[in-house]
């Protein structure tokens, strides 16, 4: 485990071996447990809760969680450590009075592709997530909690906005300074510029457009579904 070590074993200890794109790139099995999410909460949507269900068994909760909990969550607390930064200073101007960016988190996300800018990871919008625990009940999907409470598939795959320029070094709450992320790289972030955590500017690179939507297409027939089974 590599809480409260000085270096995580994902990320190593050289920076000059440190992906420049992502805070911690994702392993590569996460895609694969996002396919079978993904056909887990089509089989939702088409009103076969029984089926989701053993269908989600099948997906790595506990292999996503553990990633996230130990390496992805962390990973930019083990970059400030061995840069030796200080903590964030907020500057001299007053800051965006607008800071959440929920407003803009639709457009954000489908001029992203529903993508993470920085690992390219597909990612699911958090109203998606809770249709399906709705749909198929907490007992089987939590969406919600802590860490420990919540879907490993939450950890991995929530949609999060980022700001590139962060909020808490007078980033804008602007579409032109918010980019998709995972919550893993959106934590990897830790309050730092890009340049102090040794990344590139994901928006120097095109956004990867395909059919994949987040799942937002199956939102409304989850909560049909939802509704449906509610007493």
């Amino acid at each position: 485990m590599c809480r409260k070590q000085r270096t995580c074993s994902e990320l190593g200890a050289d920076p000059t071996h440190w992906d420049s794109r992502a805070p911690l790139p994702i392993p590569g099995w996460f895609h694969d447990e996002l396919r079978k999410f993904a056909v887990a909460v089509a089989a939702a949507a088409d009103g076969k809760v029984s089926e989701s269900a053993c269908l989600l068994e099948q997906v790595r909760s506990a292999d996503l969680r553990h990633w996230y909990v130990e390496h992805g969550q962390l990973s930019g607390m083990y970059r400030t450590k061995l840069f030796d930064l200080p903590s964030p200073t907020a500057p001299g101007s007053a800051l965006d009075p607008l800071r959440s960016p929920d407003r803009y988190a639709k457009e954000i996300l489908t001029r992203d592709g529903f993508r993470c800018r920085y690992c390219g990871l597909g990612v699911v919008p958090k109203n998606v997530l809770a249709a399906y625990g709705k749909a198929v009940g907490a007992e089987t999907f939590r969406a919600t909690g802590t860490n420990a409470e919540r879907h490993g598939a939450v950890l991995a795959f929530r949609a999060n906005v980022d700001h590139v320029i962060p909020w808490n070094l007078g980033g804008k709450t602007k579409p032109e300074n918010l980019v998709t992320a995972c919550w893993a790289c959106n934590y990897g972030k830790a309050g730092y510029t890009l340049e102090q955590m040794g990344l590139e500017d994901p928006r120097a690179y095109p956004p990867e457009l395909d059919d994949w939507d987040g799942l937002s297409s199956l939102r409304e027939r989850l909560q049909a579904v939802a509704h449906s089974e509610s007493p």
